[in-house]
């Protein structure tokens, strides 16, 4: 947890440059797919779809600092523009000071409701569901069908890796979970599913509700804890406890952290797993932001702490960073007949699904809205199917193409240029039938 004095001593670093508004190309000599996707674009999903200045990172580094000055009094108003934010981590990757942005924005949200301001009220009503016994879920869904999906064996004695399924795997993306759990099972991992999992507590802590997030990650560090390794499928889940468990509880894990796909990755890279089926098509990989981007920064962030000479270790962060993105890239590579056409905006600068931060529960047009972005950007790489590995961005995806396919019946308009032919696919979901 960070104190209002060191807040402000980091947001203090922002010299307003703006260079948090746009994505820059990772690979500067990479030519866009059309005059759309080319230079330099706008990156935040909060600007770009409300355009003023107080939605995009910059203005809300302008609001932190003159809340954190007492020049403005916290409020409704001020929480509904700074909720309004994916915390996707677009704007911490173009910073040159390397300001730990979303922390900020988060932080912020958290000292605003600690003021006593009311969190949102789609929020709040997250929050309240969570802390609920007969549900610990923002989902409104009962505690006891958490793992109804799984017919293996729950609770397993003696297994040292547990599959940490998350709310949405649970009850919204089973076949996700169902997919995960087959994986580990071909691939001869002895693990187990636990019935007394709660909500990791990643929208909570997004929205700035700190007390409730504890409470759910003392609990699950309480259940899992005797663990040798956890592992996942949601890329939330995998962020919220990898980065921000240590971080708020302020002690290192008590056991080592794993998203199944790194499982995978290693099984191809030491030779035990190879893909034998083909998979004939063209696709277009989507970076989750929590999983990639996030998880890569943090990776950067913890070689920069431990660093005597940031000259030498800035090369050696930034050379992890860039191999921690290419990591489902690799995974793409090893299946046969697949065709890989990046998009425009990836890796570091890839462009947000739209459902993270509470965005998808509080600003559901929002969400919406960004997600077609998106959508119209993999069109735009000529892909058959957007491929990514996170059962929210899959969700926000979907709901998309849904939209575009009835706008199409509506108004009798072929919007497959928008992306409303594109087939959405979990790669977990698909390495489960190819394996």
């Amino acid at each position: 947890m960070t104190s209002l004095e060191e807040l402000r001593k980091i947001n203090a670093r922002c010299i307003h440059c703006r260079a948090c508004q746009y994505a820059f190309s990772g690979e500067p000599d990479r030519e866009g797919h059309n005059e759309e996707y080319t230079g330099m674009l706008q990156g935040c999903p909060a600007g770009l779809y409300y355009g003023w200045e107080g939605f995009y990172n910059s203005g809300k580094q302008w609001i932190a600092r003159a809340f954190l000055n007492g020049e403005i009094e916290p409020s409704q108003e001020m929480l509904e523009v700074i909720e309004a934010c994916t915390t996707c981590g677009m704007c911490q990757t173009q910073c040159p000071n390397y300001i730990d942005t979303v922390h900020i924005i988060e932080e912020l949200r958290a000292a605003v409701i600690d003021s006593g301001v009311e969190p949102l009220k789609r929020h709040k009503l997250i929050g309240d569901r969570v802390m609920q016994e007969d549900m610990r879920n923002p989902y409104n869904e009962a505690r006891d069908e958490r793992i109804k999906w799984y017919d293996g064996v729950v609770d397993k004695e003696g297994a040292k890796v547990a599959y940490f399924v998350g709310c949405t795997g649970a009850y919204r993306q089973q076949h996700i979970a169902a997919h995960t759990a087959s994986i580990l099972e071909k691939l001869g991992v002895d693990f187990t599913v636990l019935s007394e999992e709660v909500c990791c507590g990643s929208p909570i802590l997004r929205t700035g509700q700190k007390e409730i997030f504890d409470d759910l990650m003392e609990k699950n560090l309480e259940i899992f804890r005797d663990f040798d390794v956890l592992t996942f499928s949601c890329a939330g889940c995998f962020k919220t406890i990898r980065n921000d468990y240590p971080r708020m509880s302020g002690e290192p894990l008590p056991f080592e952290v794993k998203h199944t796909l790194d499982i995978v990755w290693e099984k191809i890279q030491d030779g035990t797993l190879k893909i034998e089926k083909p998979y004939n098509k063209k696709v277009t990989w989507h970076d989750p932001c929590h999983s990639v981007r996030h998880v890569g920064l943090e990776i950067e962030k913890e070689i920069l702490n431990e660093s005597d000479n940031w000259l030498i270790d800035s090369r050696k962060a930034e050379k992890a960073k860039q191999a921690w993105f290419e990591r489902p890239r690799e995974v793409l590579q090893a299946i046969p007949g697949l065709e890989l056409t990046e998009m425009y905006r990836v890796k570091g600068d890839s462009f947000c699904c739209g459902a993270g931060g509470g965005v998808k529960t509080q600003f559901p047009d929002m969400a919406l809205d960004t997600a077609k972005e998106r959508i119209r950007e993999a069109a735009s790489t000529g892909a058959e199917v957007l491929m990514t590995s996170c059962p929210f961005c899959v969700t926000n995806f979907n709901d998309a193409v849904k939209a575009l396919r009835e706008e199409e019946e509506e108004t009798g308009k072929d919007l497959s240029h928008l992306g409303s032919k594109l087939e959405v696919v979990e790669l977990l979901e698909l390495l489960d039938q190819l394996l």
